[in-house]
């Protein structure tokens, strides 16, 4: 299939997430379907071809398969993974799990949600009601298995406002550096406060 390694690599991790592979096989998918939101690939066909897939590689009918299907459909979502040139896995992981979760999203009915900037005073309360109204637009099998909530705490050195914010992530970028020997050791260094200045 060309150039795929990076898919080939993001589709083995994938299918090893025990959770999200029963998912699929065991056909919940289709009952989560979001037929009629513009965000997704249209009646779930991203998350069909991927279902296809999986069944095709759990099957045990053979060594190897030729996902072309599902690549096709991938590049129907995200033109810039049509041809077989080197991309990034991440890159891939990323647009292939949004067109999932928009394809199995249960909010029907997406509602306006202002974003709120907290003080630091009450972060328990201020967390838990910002990963509501995340929810209240995003549901599906990738927002349980992937997704988490990351607080950044901003303080002016001059004045001292402080600024909390609770964010949605599905990927931690975690910096690889000499102190690093773990992914404790990593986390931690992402965790570290940082001061910026300019």
């Amino acid at each position: 299939m060309g150039n795929t390694c990076f898919m080939n690599s993001s589709l083995q991790c994938l299918s090893a997430t025990i959770p999200l592979t029963d998912y699929f096989l065991g056909y919940d998918y289709k009952r989560e379907i979001n037929h009629d939101n513009p965000l997704g690939t249209g009646h779930g066909q991203l998350a069909t071809a991927y279902a296809n897939m999986l069944s095709n590689l759990w099957s045990g009918k053979s060594l190897s398969i030729k996902p072309s299907k599902f690549k096709k459909q991938l590049g129907e979502f995200a033109p810039q993974f049509q041809g077989y040139q080197q991309h990034d896995a991440q890159e891939l992981l990323a647009f292939m799990l949004d067109g999932i979760h928009e394809d199995l999203n249960r909010v029907k009915q997406k509602p306006y949600i202002e974003d709120k900037d907290c003080t630091g005073e009450n972060d328990e309360q201020d967390a838990m009601e910002a990963w509501k109204n995340y929810l209240l637009r995003n549901k599906s099998i990738v927002v349980d298995i992937f997704q988490g909530q990351l607080k950044s705490r901003l303080t002016c050195l001059v004045c001292g406002h402080i600024n909390v914010r609770f964010e949605p992530f599905m990927y931690l970028s975690l910096p690889i550096g000499p102190k690093c020997r773990s992914v404790p050791d990593c986390m931690k260094l992402f965790l570290a406060p940082e001061i910026l200045k300019g």
